[in-house]
């Protein structure tokens, strides 16, 4: 068994223990999952419970008594998050354990604010709204009922679920919703929702927005609804709002959507709707009917974008079509958009029977997408190369061109030609023009870094490839592509610069930190731990918390009383904690005497015994707070000083 478990901790990573929480697994699954993972991502598994619904594993996160649970920075916006969701169950939960922030700003001088600040601070106006705009009927009601006094005011005042919310809501078709939002007069209508409505085809709310506010239709509503292809909202529209003037362009959305049955429409009663675009709409998406109606029965043509866009689609009938009509309208960028996209047999078809050619961002599409077998064929065939900027980033690399006679270079691929069939083009391109050839292969490798491209990467590397600089590496780390370093890594190319997982810290970027950590990069400074802080990357501060030296009073007095992530305290000693708690009782940091009072244990008397010092020399004020809040109740150690500043200052106590 401990062999098995040992195997199985390799695989084990932060990505499962997030998804095991978003599927709702078993107590006994989590805790096995979370005591073999380094690190957990809180805040992202606790966002995946709430979106799963899963009330229990919400339980089973905070019920810990352990401190490795989630903080409350990981569960900012979940309220929202479950309201999206139509979550009713999780929205009941974190309202009983959470604060609205319209409440928590009623209490800012109040005794009882700190005590509430701590808890999960949540918005029920904002999760009101995404309710609203998602059709949850139910979890929308309970919100606005459940709601405080001060929340229900904002929102009368604000009127927010009278505007955005309420468009979604229109356009999402969410009828029995609308309905119960003007019982609340929560209603404001506006054109967006009535346009909304209109381009989702909903004729009756259509209908109940112009019947209950008066419309608010504009010229685009028609224009949306044609281009929906809603020919029956198209038709109501006109009928009932006959005095606009319907001159722009509704016929390039019904175009574009291929609805011929508007444009006929459109044609007889509203022609002066027509331009040459909406040849280029119905190019974009490859409705060649529409196209030759269009050609047949008006005209307007075409601009140079109907061959663009149909290039960049992968249309080749239309542009074949196009070719024969509008043959003045093509341009060398609509065969770089066709490589960019791999249309392998447009970009041959452009080759073969077009003279305009294409630039030199064709060879750099179609490497940044990954479309080798483009990137070949104009290698061979083409010599415009890679633009200029990319060809002086790419002295980072060195491709040796090392073909071999005797074991063919391969490219994993699921055609059906030969495996080898690139390398012998590749190695055809290269006998003809070698310094072309090998300083495409160096912007390729420049490319496929930056996009991290390991396939590509693979096929490189066969032809020896080589890093000139670590700016490669650097630049991985920097984006936290953790695969790329993994590459990098297994290939022998050396991990150089010993500052690899600072800079990590430094970009935010907690995997790759993760994985630089595990192959021998120490966190040295207590430096990089407080620029998490600043930062505010709690997921980040926490494993660099966990992970590395211990904190001193500096660094635990910057992150608490700076940049307030009081919930590192746990994880200080307790020599550290007496010294903070004297520093936030001399600058009245409330916050922060809560937090450790409350939240943590001071076991040592002679700790105690400097805390009660503390205490009596505290200001007025703060020992006042001290009483009224409910500190004394969990450490009733604090009352002897309490009584003893009391006595002092009604003159009870001898001061000598």
């Amino acid at each position: 068994m401990r062999s098995i478990d040992e195997y199985l901790t390799s695989f084990l990573c932060h990505e499962v223990f997030t998804a095991a929480c978003g599927e709702g697994a078993s107590r006994c699954t989590l805790e096995f999952l979370l005591h073999r993972i380094a690190a957990p991502d809180w805040k992202e598994a606790v966002q995946a419970a709430v979106r799963g619904g899963h009330v229990h594993v919400l339980h089973w996160m905070t019920e810990r008594s352990d401190d490795r649970g989630p903080w409350k920075k990981d569960f900012t916006d979940v309220l929202a998050i479950a309201a999206t969701q139509g979550n009713i169950d999780v929205v009941k939960w974190l309202y009983k354990r959470g604060v609205d922030w319209h409440t928590l700003w009623d209490k800012l001088e109040g005794v009882d604010y700190v005590k509430d600040s701590f808890l999960y601070t949540h918005c029920a106006s904002d999760a009101l709204e995404l309710a609203v705009e998602h059709g949850h009927l139910e979890v929308a009601q309970w919100i606005y009922n459940t709601s405080s006094d001060s929340c229900i005011r904002w929102m009368a005042v604000y009127r927010q679920c009278s505007s955005f919310s309420m468009n979604l809501a229109a356009r999402n078709g969410h009828l029995e919703m609308l309905e119960w939002l003007q019982s609340k007069d929560l209603v404001k209508c506006t054109k967006t929702a009535m346009e909304g409505a209109a381009q989702s085809g909903n004729l009756d709310i259509v209908k109940w927005l112009q019947r209950t506010r008066n419309g608010n239709c504009t010229v685009r509503t028609l224009h949306l609804a044609a281009s929906g292809g809603h020919l029956k909202v198209v038709e109501w529209l006109y009928q009932n709002f006959p005095c606009y003037d319907y001159a722009l362009h509704a016929s390039y959305s019904a175009a574009k959507g291929g609805y011929l049955d508007v444009l006929q429409w459109l044609h007889v009663r509203l022609p002066s709707t027509f331009s040459e675009y909406d040849m280029d709409g119905a190019a974009t998406n490859g409705h060649l009917n529409v196209i030759k109606w269009l050609h047949e029965h008006r005209s307007e043509g075409c601009t140079h974008m109907a061959p663009f866009h149909a290039a960049r689609h992968g249309h080749l009938e239309v542009i074949q079509w196009l070719h024969a009509h509008y043959p003045d309208k093509f341009v060398r960028q609509a065969m770089d958009q066709a490589a960019g996209n791999g249309h392998l047999h447009i970009v041959r078809w452009f080759h073969e029977n077009c003279r305009e050619g294409c630039t030199a961002y064709a060879m750099y599409l179609a490497a940044r997408n990954g479309h080798l077998n483009v990137m070949l064929y104009l290698l061979e065939h083409r010599s415009e190369g890679f633009p200029s900027n990319v060809m002086t980033a790419a002295h980072n690399f060195e491709v040796q061109c090392l073909f071999s006679s005797s074991r063919p270079l391969s490219l994993k691929t699921n055609r059906s030609h030969r495996v080898h069939e690139p390398m012998i083009v590749l190695q055809s391109a290269y006998n003809k023009r070698p310094a072309f050839v090998k300083d495409c292969l160096r912007c390729l490798a420049q490319i496929a870094t930056c996009e991290g491209n390991i396939e590509i990467l693979d096929w490189l590397n066969q032809l020896g490839l080589e890093l000139r600089t670590t700016i490669p590496i650097r630049d991985a780390v920097a984006r936290g592509d953790v695969q790329l370093l993994q590459w990098f890594y297994s290939n022998q190319f050396e991990l150089q610069d010993p500052d690899l997982l600072e800079l990590a810290v430094q970009k935010g970027q907690l995997d790759a930190a993760r994985w630089l950590s595990k192959r021998g990069f120490k966190i040295t400074s207590l430096n990089l731990i407080e620029e998490a802080g600043r930062n505010d990357n709690v997921s980040l501060l926490r494993w660099l918390v966990e992970h590395g030296p211990p904190l001193d009073f500096d660094a635990a007095l910057v992150l608490t009383g700076k940049y307030h992530h009081e919930e590192i305290v746990p994880m200080v000693s307790e020599s550290v904690r007496v010294l903070l708690v004297r520093e936030a009782l001399q600058s009245s940091n409330r916050n922060l005497v809560w937090h450790i009072l409350v939240g943590t244990r001071i076991e040592d008397e002679n700790s105690r015994e400097t805390i009660r010092d503390a205490i009596q020399h505290a200001s007025s004020s703060m020992l006042r707070w001290i009483e009224d809040s409910s500190i004394c109740e969990s450490c009733v150690w604090c009352l002897p000083a309490l009584r003893k500043r009391r006595a002092s200052e009604m003159g009870l106590v001898d001061q000598n």
